[in-house]
């Protein structure tokens, strides 16, 4: 397994008079870290191990619960609103023109972003804190997105390529504060599927074996950074994130959304809940994830399906964003929690 996959630190130094000590020479230890497939790099300093609050500040509880309570009796996924103010697919497309499963309902995004856009309202409830989250409105959620890839695929609209996502709260892009799913794509891959997926092929055309699959074997050998399992779904904090607090579960066994049945979206949904319920004992109060797909309805031997899931910016009053040039435009990432201390963190979840 070494020769496949290497897990690349990169030890550097960074020399100054520093006036916080009388202006002696201070020699700081830098990590740069390259991810096995792709390459992306991220860097620690371990200086700013205990700094973690100097750049995400204090979750302010109150003013997330002030801002939900206003945003509650305008907000179109709560109650029955979602009926009159949501918009529905053709019928030849999606039956009844939505996608209920559970407290789920899945409709289009009404200013779409890309071909294929759909909006999943996430349970009942307006706001919820992070360790509130209950695994089983989340499987309703990916069982209702799983349903409209089959629908796609039965159709003259099926798309090739194909992901599942979701925003929390305002430092993580979303505009509203009901929890609320997005499944996005269309016949060009996104940017980073697109990389995900010829990296993969390169790596099996060298090696002969799946990527994903050699992953979860070095990464369970290794320990270090596997976290844990929630039925079909192996989970792990990434080795160079690409966010912050990085977390991946992979499904070993299966390619695309299409392969997918009740026991991988029941797994998906306990290990994103797990985590999720970890991250609020963090003092973590935003995050982003994204599942990815290969492409629908292919045997791909080179891929498989993971959700890569981060943590944002904490919300409290004039907080400041969590991206910066060195995210944004050298898309290297900074490492605040070491991947091996946060898998540290979130393995009791899953015990």
């Amino acid at each position: 397994m070494p020769e496949k996959i290497r897990f690349e630190k990169h030890l550097r130094e960074s020399t100054f008079r520093n006036p916080l000590t009388n202006n002696e020479l201070d020699t700081q230890e830098l990590e740069i870290r390259r991810d096995p497939l792709t390459g992306a790099q991220s860097v620690f300093n371990p200086r700013l191990e205990d700094k973690v609050a100097m750049f995400y500040g204090r979750s302010d509880p109150a003013l997330i619960e002030k801002l939900a309570r206003d945003s509650e009796t305008r907000c179109f996924l709560c109650g029955d609103r979602w009926r009159e103010m949501t918009p529905q697919y053709p019928e030849d497309l999606i039956p009844g023109g939505r996608i209920r499963v559970g407290q789920a309902v899945l409709f289009p995004n009404i200013f779409p972003a890309a071909q294929v856009h759909a909006v999943i309202r996430v349970g009942d409830t307006h706001y919820v804190p992070l360790g509130q989250f209950d695994a089983r409105i989340i499987e309703e959620a990916l069982q209702a997105a799983l349903q409209f890839s089959r629908h796609l695929a039965d159709t003259s609209i099926a798309v090739p390529y194909l992901t599942i996502n979701g925003n929390y709260l305002g430092p993580a892009g979303a505009s509203i504060a009901h929890p609320h799913f997005q499944v996005v794509g269309g016949d060009l891959p996104f940017t980073a599927l697109e990389t995900l997926l010829d990296r993969s092929r390169a790596y099996y055309r060298q090696h002969g074996t799946c990527y994903w699959s050699d992953l979860v074997k070095a990464e369970q050998a290794g320990a270090a950074r596997f976290i844990g399992s929630t039925g079909p779904v192996q989970w792990l904090s990434a080795f160079s994130p690409q966010g912050s607090n990085e977390v991946v579960g992979i499904l070993p066994e299966r390619s695309n959304f299409l392969d997918m049945d009740e026991a991988d979206s029941e797994g998906l949904a306990q290990g994103l809940a797990k985590v999720l319920h970890g991250y609020a004992e963090m003092g973590i109060s935003t995050f982003n994830f994204t599942i990815f797909s290969g492409i629908l309805g292919r045997q791909d031997e080179t891929f498989r399906s993971f959700i890569r899931i981060i943590s944002r910016q904490n919300v409290y009053e004039n907080y400041r964003t969590d991206d910066y040039f060195l995210q944004k435009l050298l898309r290297n990432e900074l490492i605040l929690t070491t991947p091996e201390a946060l898998a540290g963190k979130l393995r009791p979840c899953f015990s």
